[in-house]
């Protein structure tokens, strides 16, 4: 269902409507609509759309559109010919809001699960004295320390946080990716190079937003084609809030897969293919952290590799009190206190 909020003189809307031959709402009561009893429904039709609408002031009009968005595009035109102004509702709510609440008021329409919602609720109703202080250069040094430090945080209500696998080629990255989305979003194909370009999916775990991307798989190639697109998933997994480097336990592992792990000693390390025997030369490395056996095949280890991924990225939760950026705005005038 879509909704049109319409403000203005309403009579002058459907006298000029009605002159330029457009369609209008027409009431089965027979009423004109700037007559209709203030917040009651009233069912009717515009043109060959039935509806209902809803005054809900002198000259404010809510229409309730179930016909899709051609039937919604209509009903915009006939506005429009009308002589209504067209606005997008983030225009409609910076015109009608203070800044900091328009900006809560659009992150809510943005994020993508209830938890983050939750505590973009919780930062409307903390925040908007936040940063009207903030302005006014009322806001504490302790203040602007803590709101500086779960920044990144409060960016991650709305923007997933980016989890990048690599790893080198054919040791299952794309199977792996299919197994934690719940679905099968990437190519898997028994041929190494198979993956030659970033994949991406969003999914979430424990309520937070998470982009996974299924990377092409890094090694030493000749192929110029193969060769752009490792570099392309280097460069992915540099720029990602948390890398996952994955490994076939079954085979051999080989200098440039220890390259990748010293590259990225901070990247959860999994070892894949756990439902076949381990290969002994595994033992004899020294990994900077623990790998975590895996398999895509049974199913075996995801539970504890999402539990890791979410652990890893969100260790701890901000108290509820604290007030955080959840902008580009509110990130922006923390950076102008400095």
């Amino acid at each position: 269902m879509a909704t049109i909020l319409v403000s203005g003189r309403l009579d002058a809307l459907r006298q000029r409507a009605e002159d330029a031959g457009s369609p209008f709402f027409i009431a089965k009561n027979g009423r004109p609509l700037e007559k209709q009893t203030l917040h009651r429904i009233v069912f009717g039709s515009w043109g060959d759309e039935e509806l209902v609408i809803c005054r809900t002031a002198e000259e404010c009009l809510e229409i309730y559109s179930h016909g899709g968005q051609l039937a919604v595009t209509r009903i915009m035109q006939s506005l429009v010919e009308a002589g209504a102004e067209q606005i997008n509702w983030e225009s409609s709510v910076d015109k009608q809001s203070e800044s900091s609440l328009a900006d809560y008021h659009k992150a809510l329409s943005s994020c993508s699960t209830e938890r983050t919602a939750e505590l973009l609720l919780l930062q409307m109703h903390h925040g908007a004295s936040f940063w009207s202080r903030l302005q006014l250069g009322t806001v504490s040094s302790d203040e602007l320390t803590i709101a500086r430090k779960w920044a990144r945080f409060g960016q991650h209500l709305v923007t997933p946080w980016e989890v990048v696998i690599g790893g080198p080629p054919n040791v299952g990255k794309s199977s792996l990716i299919n197994r934690l989305l719940g679905y099968e979003r990437a190519i898997v194909f028994d041929l190494p190079g198979t993956t030659r370009d970033v994949v991406s999916a969003d999914s979430a775990i424990n309520g937070w937003p998470v982009r996974f991307s299924d990377t092409a798989g890094q090694r030493q190639t000749c192929d110029a084609l193969e060769t752009k697109g490792i570099s392309y998933a280097i460069a992915k997994l540099q720029q990602a809030d948390l890398q996952i480097l994955v490994f076939d336990q079954s085979l051999q592992p080989d200098d440039f897969t220890l390259s990748l792990m010293a590259e990225f000693p901070e990247a959860i390390l999994l070892y894949h293919k756990s439902d076949l025997p381990m290969n002994s030369e595994w033992h004899r490395i020294n990994f900077p952290s623990t790998p975590l056996p895996v398999s895509s095949i049974t199913g075996d280890g995801i539970e504890k590799v999402l539990a890791e991924i979410s652990a890893r990225l969100i260790p701890v939760l901000p108290p509820e009190e604290v007030v955080y950026p959840i902008s580009e705005r509110q990130r922006n005038l923390l950076k102008q206190k400095i």
